[in-house]
């Protein structure tokens, strides 16, 4: 038969034992229990943390420690996280949106030409050789937005309604011009194209419109830039905002009631692309 001192310290061995074990599997510092206090009194304590694990239900503190066998899973699964921080970033965080002039400004003329991206401010002046830019602008718009134009049918139908006048939102360029963007209708404005030209969000205009009217600006028809490139300047869209700074369209269909007003954004475009990237939307 065993004495309870023998048993109490068999049972607080076993508990130590369990202790040291944890402690080393989890880089954990252990006290000098025994020069703090007696043997005797060590070995209770250990036996009553261990009964009182077992009598009352509580796991010991080691049950949660992952299983060294199982390593893999938990390397695959801080991975996986990893993956999924890094796409987010590349998605939502390694892209700019900003206009041509400041692109310009930032990299150099001489960089933004090899980019395709040429500025230069015009006046307010309606020079006849402005006229002949815009006049070739004119054109360039019109077969960006051939396959939205394509149904007059529609387009003449919605003229007549009123709704092609509410403002969606409002930008102002460096000259300090209020540039609404309508509605709009299969014509114009924000209906013709958001969808056809996939530009969904505000952003995209309100920037492009924030810098000074580029060449091929008229005193009427005001046109604006903006890229979308990555942090070492490659540009990935290049968007093109065409403004009607009056009060009513260059062909006369459209007015305004209050002739201090301005009909705004004809339209916005990627150039050399019939859709934008859907990351010019996410910036």
């Amino acid at each position: 038969m065993f004495d309870s001192r023998s048993i109490e310290w068999t049972i607080g061995s076993f508990a130590g034992s369990l202790i040291a074990q944890y402690a080393a599997d989890h880089d954990v510092l252990l006290m000098p229990v025994k020069s703090m206090m007696g043997e005797s009194m060590k070995a209770k304590v250990a036996s009553f943390a261990l009964l009182g694990s077992v009598v009352l239900g509580v796991a010991p503190a080691y049950a949660d420690a992952p299983d060294p066998s199982d390593q893999s899973s938990v390397v695959s699964a801080g991975a996986s996280a990893a993956d999924s921080d890094a796409a987010a970033s590349a998605e939502g965080g390694q892209l700019l949106l900003t206009t041509d002039e400041q692109y310009v400004q930032t990299f150099g003329a001489a960089e933004a030409a090899q980019q395709g991206i040429t500025y230069e401010a015009v006046t307010e002046a309606d020079s006849p050789a402005e006229s002949a830019v815009a006049d070739d602008t004119d054109k360039v718009i019109a077969e960006a937005d051939s396959a939205a134009a394509a149904d007059t049918g529609a387009a003449a139908d919605e003229a007549a309604s009123s709704h092609w006048s509410v403002v969606k939102f409002v930008g102002h360029d460096a000259d300090g011009r209020y540039i609404p963007t309508r509605q709009g209708n299969r014509a114009f404005g924000w209906v013709h194209f958001s969808g056809p030209h996939n530009i969904h969000s505000s952003k995209v205009i309100k920037v492009a419109v924030s810098e000074h009217p580029e060449r091929g600006s008229t005193k009427t028809r005001k046109l604006y830039g903006a890229v979308l490139y990555d942090r070492l300047g490659i540009i990935l869209a290049r968007v093109k905002v065409v403004a009607q700074y009056h009060w009513e369209t260059a062909d006369h269909k459209y007015k305004l009631a209050d002739h201090d007003d301005k009909i705004g954004v004809i339209t916005a475009y990627c150039q050399g692309v019939n859709k934008c990237p859907d990351a010019l939307n996410r910036v």
